[in-house]
């Protein structure tokens, strides 16, 4: 940190958007007032590891380069054809497909996958599959797509006069 300009990283903090890159400007500032990493640690309660791990970040990188760096994961095992069809598959009803069920769940789409597409994923990624197929796992279709709006409204209506909820 001893060839760390301190009013560069002011500057970098003025203009920083990365909330990675910020918490990590305020870390080296403070070192740099001659808090140590405990104190740091006290005062805004982030773990005092963190914090060294931190200021060596600031040591190594530009500051103007203090955010995460980007990660790689893997590929998608889907080819866009396919993920295309999945998602206008899920779009509509599973009985649709053939498959006797009330809507879209984890499991089942798990299962549709590897049936048709013959790949396998875990059980926890069909909630991101879904998430990013535009369902919801508590409601896989929030407005059923044949609803009437003006049917509802009287539903509902008719459904606070009863005093059922």
């Amino acid at each position: 940190m001893a060839g760390i300009d301190e009013e560069q990283l002011r500057q970098q903090l003025r203009t920083e958007r990365d909330p990675k890159a910020i918490k990590r400007l305020i870390a080296a500032l403070e070192y740099k007032s001659g808090l140590s990493p405990a104190k740091i640690q006290h005062k805004y309660g982030w773990h005092e590891q963190t914090v060294y791990d931190w200021l060596d970040i600031v040591a190594e990188r530009d500051p103007v380069a203090l955010g995460d760096r980007p990660r790689g994961g893997s590929s998608s095992r889907l080819t866009d054809d396919q993920w295309d069809e999945l998602t206008a598959t899920l779009a509509a009803s599973p009985s649709e497909e053939g498959i006797d069920a009330p809507a879209w769940r984890p499991p089942l789409v798990r299962d549709y996958i590897a049936e048709i597409f013959d790949v396998e994923y875990s059980s926890a990624h069909m909630y991101r599959v879904m998430k990013k197929a535009g369902l919801s796992v508590q409601t896989a279709r929030p407005i059923h797509y044949e609803a009437d709006p003006a049917e509802q409204r009287r539903w509902r209506t008719e459904l606070k006069k009863s005093g059922r909820r």
